[in-house]
C-alpha cells in the first residue's frame, strides 16, 4: 500500500539525519539535534521562549541544548535591550557556516538520490514530492 512505502521513505530519511539518537551529523563536531537547532534558528533572531515553543521542548531543555553552542561560538545570546528579562538568540558568523556547510551536503545527498530516479520518472517524482511537501507544511499534527 502507498501509505506503507510513504511511511518507510520517511523513516528512512529520519534514520538517515541521525535525529533518532546519533552521535554524528553533516557538520563535523555538531550532533544532529545540534544542527537541526542552528538550522532552525538560521538567519533569524528568536527570544529564547519563543524557539523554544516553535521546538516543542521546554525552555531549561532548550537552554541546555544551548550552552555547548554557545561555547563553541555557533550561537550568541544576549539580553533583550527592550526588554531584559528576556534572551535573544541567533547565530554567529560561525555558526551561518556551519549551516551553510550543512545545507551543502543535505544538497548533495538528495542530488545523489535523486540521479538514481530514472530519467523519465523525474518529473513525476518531483510533482509527487512538491505536492507531499505542501500537505506536510500546511498540516498541524501533534504527537
Amino acid at each position: 500500500m502507498i501509505h506503507d512505502t510513504f511511511g518507510e521513505l520517511l523513516f528512512s530519511i529520519i534514520k538517515m539525519s541521525g535525529v533518532l539518537g546519533g552521535e554524528k551529523s553533516f557538520v563535523e563536531g555538531l550532533t544532529p539535534k545540534q544542527l537541526h537547532l542552528l538550522m532552525e534558528i538560521g538567519s533569524q533572531t528568536y527570544r529564547h521562549g519563543d524557539l523554544a515553543g516553535i521546538l516543542g521542548v521546554e525552555p531549561s531543555t532548550l537552554t541546555r541544548t544551548l550552552d555547548p553552542l554557545a561555547k563553541a561560538g555557533l550561537v550568541d545570546r544576549q539580553s533583550n535591550p527592550d526588554n531584559r528579562r528576556e534572551v535573544l538568540i541567533k547565530l554567529t558568523e560561525k555558526g551561518m557556516d556551519a549551516v551553510k556547510v550543512a545545507h551543502e551536503k543535505h544538497h548533495q545527498l538528495f542530488a545523489d538520490l535523486l540521479d538514481q530516479v530514472p530519467e523519465d520518472k523525474r518529473k513525476q517524482v518531483d510533482e509527487s514530492l512538491a505536492i507531499l511537501l505542501k500537505i506536510v507544511k500546511h498540516s498541524n499534527f501533534k504527537h
